[in-house]
């Protein structure tokens, strides 16, 4: 276990501007790290190492590696759940390697790892390839109702943080990742998708792309029961701006016929990243991080009850198809 302290008085002197080194990142925190049986262990056994004592009120974030996350999370969050200072809404990080690297950061524009990274999930709203529910209290939510799910895996360079696609749970146990595009395809599917980019190849030209920027998206997902067999039917809406087009010129044609053309690949292009998705979750993983299960709990209650325990057999084989429709709503002026 290693934590984070902020040497306060090195930010201090940083603020007010005094002397000594205030571009060297590494002098305003302390890493402590402690090897033990338990958390709870190892957090007394850090106040012998120093006159301070771990306030966990003030804590920013939870990096998990992919080692300990592939072993299980429920023994791993036990003593934050049980803490009474921790709190809920404290975000929770897989990265490849070891957790610490990820402290060992140096940022540019904060004082702290942590905090730079604790607010890296704000962009959600406007990138798609950022995932914005990363709180403690949905992780323990999630394995106390047998949840499969998705968090955050994010990378890490000298004085970069990154946020690079997702870890897969099943259950509590990690057992694999999707990469940035999976991840635009699971929450197109899941109706978390906030903001993000399309890019398509212009139809009917030799060369050329387009980008349209989505403002809204919504899904829908219907359970079809058919021979006692069910099948999914997901519908996605999808609003956005036509946003940019590299190689080609395309003024004079912005008209409703190359619009209708435009929208007609972008759906394409959803569809085809939500279906591999899927597949990949299926075929690869077993793991139901969209939820169908509980949409069949919700709507067909009746099947459900013959099928709950044998979900985890059943999903893998389940057919499942996806339709999007795409309105562009601003083309833009352009003279």
């Amino acid at each position: 276990m290693t934590i984070q302290l902020p040497v306060l008085r090195k930010t201090e002197i940083t603020i007010t501007g005094g002397g000594g080194n205030s571009g060297d990142a590494d002098s305003k925190t302390w890493e402590i790290t402690q090897i033990g049986n338990s958390f709870m262990d190892m957090s007394m056994e850090m106040m012998s190492r120093t006159s301070l004592s771990l306030y966990y009120e003030h804590l920013q974030v939870i990096v998990i590696s992919e080692e300990v996350a592939k072993i299980g999370l429920e023994d791993v969050t036990d003593f934050f759940t049980r803490e009474p200072e921790m709190r809920r809404r404290v975000k929770v990080f897989i990265c490849p390697g070891q957790a610490k690297s990820i402290l060992d950061v140096q940022p540019r524009i904060e004082d702290y790892s942590a905090i730079y990274l604790a607010m890296l999930p704000m962009n959600a709203t406007r990138n798609s390839r950022v995932i914005y529910k990363t709180d403690l209290g949905e992780v323990i939510s999630n394995i106390h109702e047998g949840n499969d799910f998705v968090l955050p895996r994010i990378i890490s360079i000298k004085d970069e943080i990154k946020a690079s696609g997702g870890a897969v749970f099943k259950k509590d146990k990690m057992v694999g990742w999707l990469n940035e595009i999976e991840l635009e395809g699971y929450k197109f599917v899941r109706n978390t998708y906030q903001n993000g980019v399309i890019t398509v190849k212009i139809p009917n030209k030799e060369r050329g792309i387009a980008s349209m920027e989505i403002s809204n998206a919504k899904s829908k997902i219907t359970p079809i029961i058919e021979d006692g067999n069910v099948r999914f039917d997901v519908e996605i809406k999808v609003k956005g701006n036509y946003a940019e087009n590299v190689d080609i010129h395309t003024h004079g044609e912005l008209n409703d016929s190359f619009l209708n053309s435009l929208e007609t690949e972008f759906a394409k292009e959803i569809e085809k990243i939500c279906m591999q998705t899927i597949e990949r979750m299926q075929k690869e993983y077993g793991a139901d991080i969209f939820r169908f299960g509980n949409v069949l709990r919700y709507k067909e209650p009746a099947y459900w009850k013959n099928v709950s325990n044998r979900w985890d057999s059943i999903f893998p084989n389940v057919d499942i198809q996806v339709k999007a429709d795409v309105s562009i709503i601003l083309s833009g002026i352009v003279k």
